[in-house]
């Protein structure tokens, strides 16, 4: 009688459980340190139904720590992110590829492991760093907790990019700075589950490559050092890049363009070139 009362207590206490939704963030990971911030490349495709999960998983992170992560999300593959035949327009005619995004993928091999796939400040690297969408909560929450090296400013007008770097510890110089350029509020075609979604809404998408390139030319980077760059940049030249890329590449239809500069943003972040790890990262509205 006894064993039967336990029994039916267990089962009363599993029943009466709510099923929460991820991310899953425990208590012990409540901890961040305000000054760190994390970056997670979201390697998609507007032809994976599976990858608006993933774009949803981000929000879900982003809304626990707001300004904190920040993503980029980077269309790969001629399975997932080739455009339609003009036969079959007007769907998925966009081509949101572009010749960085390949080359990455290429050299961190995401897509050939199926999609969504991503990273979380390009750790782990070379064996663990292809990440499932329901490992970047946790890792994210690892990542926020540590104490950082660089803070990282962004300013820019029409023809320029400012980005300024403060070292906040001494250390030898073995890092690189990396400027993109990323758009919000595209909307096109999606596959999402079994829909196919006319105005989706595309958020944080790679654009273009402004620079990559050792931070200094200096051995060592001394605690307190201001480091200044300036990069200039031209939106109409940038966007024929990326358009005479797609009409170079396979399946490719160079209907690449059409970029709002006003809903584009800045990223910058800095990586320990030995083992890629980025170690800070920022982001701005452009102008």
């Amino acid at each position: 009688m006894k064993n039967n009362i336990l029994i039916f207590s267990t089962l009363l206490l599993i029943i009466s459980c709510d099923i929460e939704e991820g991310p899953y963030i425990a208590d012990y990971d409540s901890y961040v340190n305000p000054e760190k911030k994390v970056l997670i490349e979201d390697y998609t495709g507007h032809l994976c139904p599976n990858c608006p999960e993933a774009g949803r998983e981000i929000k879900a992170i982003q809304d626990i720590y707001g300004n904190q992560v920040i993503a980029l999300a980077i269309h790969v593959s001629k399975t997932f992110a080739r455009p339609y035949p003009e036969s079959q327009a007007p769907k998925f005619q966009y081509d949101f590829r572009t010749q960085w995004g390949d080359s990455w993928d290429e050299t961190f091999s995401i897509s050939n492991l199926g999609l969504p796939r991503g990273m979380v400040n390009r750790l782990s690297y070379p064996s663990n760093h292809q990440l499932g969408k329901d490992e970047w909560a946790g890792i994210v929450a690892e990542e926020l907790r540590k104490e950082i090296d660089f803070k990282i400013s962004i300013t820019s007008d029409n023809n320029n990019i400012y980005v300024n770097t403060e070292v906040v510890n001494t250390l030898l110089n073995k890092h690189n700075i990396f400027i993109c350029l990323a758009e919000n509020n595209i909307i096109d075609w999606q596959k999402d589950g079994q829909e196919e979604v006319e105005n989706y809404e595309h958020n944080h998408i790679l654009r273009s490559v402004i620079a990559d390139e050792s931070i200094s030319n200096s051995y060592e980077l001394t605690s307190g050092q201001i480091i200044e760059k300036e990069y200039s940049y031209d939106i109409s030249s940038l966007e024929q890049v990326n358009i005479d890329y797609s009409n170079s590449i396979e399946l490719g239809n160079g209907n690449s363009g059409g970029w709002n500069i006003n809903n584009m943003t800045v990223i910058a972040f800095i990586y320990n070139t030995e083992n890629k790890e980025i170690v800070q990262v920022e982001e701005a509205n452009l102008n």
